[in-house]
């Protein structure tokens, strides 16, 4: 499954079809959002 967007809605939602088994991969278009992850750093903050 690959996944467009790795903001609120898409990386959570790419995450919890990969916890359910199936192989995903996440894409977005801005670079540091790609870069970040590949870091292990999540953007998203909840408060």
């Amino acid at each position: 499954m690959i996944v467009l967007g790795s903001g609120y809605i898409g990386l959570p939602t790419a995450v919890l079809f990969a916890d359910a088994g199936f192989p995903v991969m996440a894409a977005d278009i801005k670079p540091d959002v790609v870069e970040a992850l590949n870091d292990g750093v999540s953007l998203i903050i909840y408060e």
